[in-house]
């Protein structure tokens, strides 16, 4: 019995050694494995040097984006970077061509969608980073209006009373903005049909003010008049305003050319938004006739030539092209050539909301729209003096 424990001991013992033989032996093999080292080609810092605060873009290597996040109370429309390279590493265009990092960096549109910065190494392996902006968000709603009612002397933003406004002018609107940034788009929207208006609307201005901030936009004369909604964003956060009616208002031409001469193409624009406001505002939309009317009561000096019978005679235009924002008229060779000079005093008026300084030198417009009617007088030539001359 005990010769078959002392054999069986034996076997564990041998069989143990061979197996610690066997570790020790690969315990003291040295197995060298090389290093490979990954393509040089990294962005290693992206900081945005015009901002009022400093700002890093968040680098990731795995996705190859570029983050910059920016508070909503900042206004960037545009980032200006500056780029650090991982050493060996050359910034190059859609070309290949190199990008010296110190100088040449493009501004970038905040709003860009998928700008990119290709990055390569010396064996020419390129990685390409996606550029991605954001805005960190305000903890309160956008409320904005076209008024700011007072109560107790209190000032609110009125975000349900409607609005009458024109076409081819400029509207305000009023709201917590908190930020003068212009990265604000604005849609018109259609409440008819639900149809978004391309480019019914233009940003102006965002400026702060001692209560609320305020939005000026552009309506674009291509706009039918009706009813509309106004849906704003800005700086992360989004607002639709109550509807606004959009109507057409009789347009002012303004003045003629201060030389003419027969046979010039004359182009007389429509006034369209301006810092007055809808005062000058309106848009063509059809004029059938178009004339000269003059006075020689108001033109104590005129060509000797100038034909009595001629005063308070209209005179036709013909009509070349129009559109919405301008007409286009041939001057006629019936008017004589020679120096005008106006009492400008006796002709001031105010015509259909537009001051207009009569010089006894009119144009005069019949519109399509019969309730616009005919003979209105929405073009003068400059005041105190004009010429014209004979066709060259």
């Amino acid at each position: 019995m005990m010769n078959k424990l002392n054999k069986v001991a034996v076997r564990r013992m041998m069989t143990f050694a061979i197996v610690m033989a066997a570790l020790i032996g690969s315990c003291t093999e040295t197995e060298i494995i090389p290093f490979e080292k990954g393509p040089a080609n990294r962005i290693t810092t992206y900081k945005v040097t015009n901002a009022t605060e400093v700002l890093y873009g968040v680098v990731d290597d795995i996705d190859n984006t570029i983050t910059v996040s920016v508070p909503y109370y900042l206004g960037i429309n545009f980032i200006v970077p500056e780029i650090t390279l991982e050493e060996g590493a050359a910034l190059i265009d859609t070309q290949g061509n190199p990008i010296d990092i110190r100088e040449d960096l493009e501004p970038v549109p905040f709003d860009s969608d998928g700008y990119t910065y290709r990055v390569k190494d010396s064996g020419n392996t390129v990685r390409e980073y996606t550029l991605i902006t954001r805005i960190l968000p305000h903890k309160d709603p956008l409320k904005m209006g076209y008024t700011i009612r007072y109560t107790d002397g209190i000032p609110t933003v009125d975000d349900t009373a409607r609005k009458e406004a024109l076409i081819n002018a400029r509207i305000a609107i009023y709201g917590n903005l908190e930020s003068s940034s212009m990265n604000a788009r604005l849609t018109l929207i259609d409440r008819q049909t639900n149809p978004i208006v391309p480019n019914g609307l233009q940003l102006n201005n965002v400026a702060s003010g001692a209560d609320f901030y305020t939005v000026r936009m552009d309506v674009s004369p291509e706009v039918d008049a009706g009813d509309y909604e106004i849906v704003i964003q800005h700086q992360g956060r989004t607002d639709t305003l109550p509807p606004i009616q959009l109507n057409y208002k009789k347009p002012y031409f303004g003045q003629l050319p201060k030389v003419v001469a027969h046979g010039d193409t004359i182009t007389m624009p429509v006034s369209g938004p301006n810092s007055n406001g809808e005062v000058y505002s309106g848009v063509n939309t059809g004029v059938t006739r178009a004339y000269l009317l003059l006075d020689k009561e108001l033109l104590p000096i005129r060509p000797g030539n100038f034909p009595d019978a001629l005063s308070g005679q209209p005179v036709e235009l013909e009509i070349l092209s129009q559109n919405r924002t301008e007409i286009k008229f041939r001057f006629p060779d019936v008017i004589p050539a020679g120096i005008y000079v106006s009492n400008q005093s006796l002709g001031a008026s105010t015509y259909e909301g537009y001051g207009i300084g009569y010089t006894g030198f009119g144009v005069y417009f019949d519109f399509e729209d019969e309730a616009w009617g005919k003979d209105n007088l929405l073009g003068t030539t400059p005041y105190l003096n004009f010429e014209v001359k004979t066709k060259q």
